[in-house]
């Protein structure tokens, strides 16, 4: 056995769809990004989410100077709906009276999110990998953004590890009775290919 080589993994058929229909989104991504195309991909975890996210950065990486996009991993983005969200609108009414050191660090905090929120905002393309919202404030977050980003033809790819019925479930338990799901859903599912 010390002399045989192990097969080679073979991707699944869905995976070779995937990876052709974004090679030809890359190849028209002026047009797609004009018209503010993106990618809803569902079922994307472990190695075939890391691939899939490989694979979208390098191609970016093809055109970093005439583009701009912002990748963010799902843990940095719930930080941010956390700190944007939750801290600091609880400190915000305490500003004033914070002096020293935590005054510094609430200016730093602040300052970092706005940055953080800006690039999400404005940036011609934004990936979020790893989409599976645990928190209300990492949904209101996500429902703010892609609103924003909708409004303005921006383009959005998000990466899920969730099938949609399970996405839909989470983010149903998350929010019972609201609409964050639909509104997602029609909004990505208007301006986005759809892969599984």
């Amino acid at each position: 056995m010390s002399g045989e080589t192990l097969p080679r993994e073979q991707p699944s058929l869905q995976d070779m769809d995937l990876l052709s229909r974004l090679t030809q989104f890359f190849e028209a991504l002026d047009q797609h990004l004009r018209a503010g195309h993106g990618w809803f991909i569902f079922n994307a975890r472990g190695q075939r989410g890391a691939r899939i996210t490989a694979f979208i950065l390098g191609r970016l990486a093809d055109y970093q100077l005439l583009y701009t996009y912002y990748f963010v991993p799902w843990r940095d983005f719930a930080l941010n709906a956390y700190m944007v969200e939750v801290e600091l609108q609880s400190l915000a009414a305490q500003r004033q009276v914070l002096q020293g050191r935590v005054r510094q660090e609430y200016d730093i905090a602040t300052r970092v999110s706005r940055d953080n929120l800006a690039k999400m905002m404005v940036s011609d393309l934004l990936i979020v990998a790893g989409v599976l919202p645990q928190h209300r404030h990492e949904l209101v977050f996500l429902d703010q953004a892609v609103e924003r980003r909708y409004q303005h033809r921006l383009s959005t790819i998000l990466i899920t590890p969730a099938q949609p019925h399970e996405l839909a479930f989470e983010i149903e338990r998350v929010a019972p009775g609201e609409r964050y799901w639909e509104r997602l859903f029609e909004r990505m599912y208007e301006r986005s290919l759809i892969a599984l």
